[in-house]
């Protein structure tokens, strides 16, 4: 009988030490990520096929104002953390927020806080010099930057590379947001939610906006209603008025048949003259019986 070659031996073996340490890495090992794909026919249909990473949303942290400021000291020396100041009320505060969103999920290594204007005191507001809405800060323990170019999504990505030097993990396009809605359909939902002291107070350009337009509508419309009024009272009043006074000439007629005012105002004549002839006579007799009077006491004193 003869012995087997000790090279194939060894083979054997190697082959055998590979076939057990496959099977425990294939029990071993997690579940594949991405479902099994048919083998790729190119070298492009390789890239394509590669099965993307699923990267979990990370909403910004709402906080007050009063707790900014703890939560900005708690962090270490080299951290950074972005900071957004913006307004309920306010449309392009709404548009910020979501492209804060997407900038918290696209940046993980940075922690993103949210502040709404109504929940800061004015002190907060002026400490970090807030005096427009909205506002995007970067903050770390020794420096403050503020943002200053427009408020999309491609410069801020690039202010966020400029200053802390991450790049985005990956893309998050605003317009598919879940929570993305219309500037208008938000404005008009805000102000069906607010008071009108509420909207006076925050938005008065936009009364007196209101009072203009009004004002001008009145001024257009005016002229044509009373030109439209003159005509109807022109057509219509005449003809009201001589019914009017038709209806009274005859009612007046029948007065005048069954009170003859010419008799009663005879009679108030007469009346008076008769009176007034009845004090003249009076007068007449007080007169004569004063002086009457008068001679008795002078001829007494004669005597």
């Amino acid at each position: 009988m003869a012995l087997p070659n000790p090279s194939t031996t060894t083979l054997l073996f190697l082959h055998l030490c590979v076939a057990v340490s496959s099977l425990r890495s294939a029990s071993s090992a997690p579940p594949p990520i991405c479902p099994s794909q048919p083998q790729p026919a190119s070298f492009l249909d390789a890239l394509q096929s590669t099965c993307p990473l699923s990267f979990p949303l990370n909403p910004p942290l709402e906080v007050y104002g009063d707790v900014l400021d703890g939560t900005l000291t708690s962090k270490p020396r080299n951290v950074y953390t972005s900071v957004l100041f913006y307004a309920s009320w306010c449309p392009f505060s709404h548009d910020a927020r979501l492209i804060f969103k997407a900038l918290s999920s696209m940046f993980p290594q940075i922690e993103h806080l949210a502040v709404e204007q109504s929940s800061a005191m004015p002190s907060v507001l002026s400490r970090y010099g807030i005096h427009s809405l909205p506002t995007f800060l970067m903050v770390n323990q020794t420096s403050t930057m503020r943002f200053r170019g427009p408020k999309d999504l491609h410069s801020l990505v690039k202010f966020y590379e400029k200053i802390t030097g991450f790049e985005p993990v990956h893309y998050v396009p605003v317009d598919q947001s879940p929570d993305s809605e219309g500037s208008g359909k938000f404005v008009m939902q805000s102000w069906m939610g607010s008071s009108l002291n509420e909207i006076v107070t925050t938005e008065p350009y936009l009364l007196f906006s209101l009072l203009f337009l009004l004002l001008r509508i009145l001024v257009f419309i005016f002229p044509k209603v009373v030109s439209r009024f003159r005509a109807f009272r022109a057509w219509y009043v005449p003809h009201l008025n001589l019914e009017i006074f038709g209806e009274t000439s005859h009612v007046l007629g029948r007065v005048r048949q069954m009170v003859n005012v010419e008799r009663i105002w005879a009679k108030m004549r007469v009346f008076k003259t008769r009176n007034f002839r009845e004090g003249a006579k009076n007068a007449r007799v007080w007169a004569s019986s004063l002086a009457s009077v008068s001679l008795g006491e002078t001829s007494s004193s004669r005597l």
